[in-house]
This record gives structure tokens, C-alpha cells and sequence, in this order.
């Protein structure tokens, strides 16, 4: 499951060069230099670590953590199938009076199933669309981390770390193997039993993690193209390092990026009240 961590989502801010905004002692003792700073001053725009660029790597490790975990509970559907059906052959071959080419066949059958189980096993590793190493959160012997805010903060994401196998014998030779497999042996839990609980937890944990993480790349995606429009906004569409023609466009620049938080501000009021990790977007518009 994904272990908590407080997102911390804290927007930069515009600022302007010193150049153009001269004290008022320096403007009265030369005001035409003032003037020709003001013509030549530049908006600048220094993202840091909440840059666009930054959110949208964010909203890229939450997608890639949740293609692993849709990859996983995928694979976990079709195993849950499998092992309905390896309940059903192995309860057919605990009949003692069973002929023996029947005997060979739910045999054959019960080896297809099994290959099938580590088939979906093996599957289930997803590598997204950086093409990195795989994640495969049902049988990794590490968690795997989601990066979940601009400042590198990060998530587990655990794995069920199960045998690919899931601890099922290789053959069922007898009636009495049969019956062992299905009830286990000298008050044991049986094979099947276990495979059976540790593919519905796996399940269980999976639902639970897609829906943490859908909600986390809902909001980072919104982020994302939030911190996009604003510093398309504060820059004018431009290059942060190229200068406003003169005072006059700085000041036009300025208000309609200010005209532009407050639109994007109201468009994200439903999504900023969900939870915590929602709320944080707002700060985007304080």
C-alpha cells in the first residue's frame, strides 16, 4: 500500500529585475537613467523546483506507478480465474475411483493452469513509457517509489512479492495429493488455500493503491498545466531571459497573468477541496 507522504506543492513566484524598479532617491537625482533601466527591464520568471518541467516529471512517476499497479491487478484477475479452475480439476482428481486416462487428462489440465498462473505472474511487469526497468508489484522483492510532489518527495508502493509458482505443486499424482492440495495436510493450511488469500490480498491492496493514485495524478496533472499556463502567462510566451520591450508591456504582462490565476484559481476550487494532497494546488494561487 502506498505509504503517506505530505505533498508539498508550494508555487513559485515572478520577479522582477532590480533594474526596473529603482529607489525613489536614485530616480529623482537621474530620472532619464531610471527611464532607460525601466525600458530595458526584464520579467523574469524562476521556477526553481516547482517549474513546470518539475510538476510534469511529478505527474510522469504517479503514471508510471499507476500503469504498474493496473498491470498488477490485471494479472490478479486472470490468476483468480485460474485458481477457481484449479479448485474445480483438483477436486475431480480427489475421486479415488477415477479412471486413470481421466486421471491424465485433469492432469494435463492442471499443469496448463499452472504454467498460465506464472504467465500472468510474469506479465504483470509493467516499464511504462520511459522504457526503464519494469515494476512488477506482485512478484519485486523491493517496493517501488512514486515521486509525488516537485520537492522529489516520494511514495511506496509495495509488492506482494509472490512466488511465481504461488507455491503449487508441479503434478497431482494421486487422489490423496489431490486432497492435500485441497485441505491441506496434519492441519495445515493448504497450498491452494494460500495461493487463494495471497492473490486476494494482492488484489485488495492494489484497489486501493489505484485509488490513491488516481486521485494524486488527477491533482498533478492539473498542477501541471496549471504551472504551464502561468508561466506561459508571467513570460508572455516568451523566453523568461528576454526583456519587455518597456515599462508599459511589463505591466500589461503582469495583469493578464494576474487575470489568469484567478481563472485558473476558480477552475480548480472543486478539485482543491477533495483532500490535502488536492488542497495543495491552490497554493498555486496565493
Amino acid at each position: 500500500m502506498i505509504n503517506n507522504v505530505s505533498p508539498g506543492f508550494i508555487p513559485s513566484t515572478p520577479t522582477v529585475n532590480p533594474a526596473a524598479t529603482p529607489s525613489s532617491g536614485a530616480a529623482s537625482a537621474n530620472s532619464s537613467t531610471a527611464s532607460s533601466a525601466s525600458k530595458k527591464a526584464e520579467l523574469e520568471f524562476s521556477p526553481g523546483r516547482n517549474s513546470a518541467k518539475d510538476y510534469s516529471a511529478v505527474q510522469q512517476s504517479l503514471a508510471k506507478g499507476k500503469g504498474a499497479v493496473e498491470s498488477a491487478q490485471a494479472a490478479t484477475t486472470d490468476i483468480k480465474d485460474s485458481l477457481v479452475k484449479v479448485r474445480d480439476v483438483a477436486t475431480k482428481l480427489a475421486d479415488d475411483s477415477l479412471a486413470a486416462p481421466e486421471r491424465e487428462k485433469l492432469q494435463k489440465e492442471y499443469s496448463a493452469l499452472r504454467s498460465g498462473i506464472e504467465k500472468s505472474l510474469e506479465g504483470a511487469s509493467y516499464k511504462g513509457a520511459d522504457g526503464g526497468k519494469g515494476v512488477n508489484l506482485l512478484t519485486d522483492k523491493d517496493s517501488t517509489k512514486v515521486t509525488i510532489n516537485s520537492y522529489g518527495s516520494q511514495s511506496e508502493l509495495g509488492s506482494s512479492q509472490l512466488d511465481k509458482r504461488l507455491g503449487l505443486p508441479e503434478k497431482i499424482g494421486s487422489a490423496a495429493e489431490a486432497r492435500e492440495l485441497l485441505n491441506g495436510k496434519e492441519g495445515k493450511t493448504s497450498a491452494l488455500a494460500s495461493a487463494e488469500k495471497s492473490v486476494n490480498e494482492s488484489s485488495e491492496r492494489l484497489a486501493k493503491d489505484d485509488k490513491k493514485l488516481k486521485a494524486q495524478l488527477e491533482t498533478a496533472t492539473a498542477v501541471s498545466k496549471a504551472a504551464a499556463s502561468l508561466e506561459s502567462e508571467r513570460t508572455g510566451g516568451r523566453n523568461s531571459a528576454r526583456a519587455a520591450p518597456d515599462e508599459e508591456s511589463r505591466a500589461a504582462l503582469l495583469k493578464q497573468a494576474e487575470e489568469t490565476r484567478q481563472q485558473l484559481k476558480q477552475q480548480t476550487l472543486g478539485i482543491g477541496n477533495k483532500d490535502q494532497g488536492a488542497r495543495s494546488l491552490l497554493s498555486l494561487f496565493n
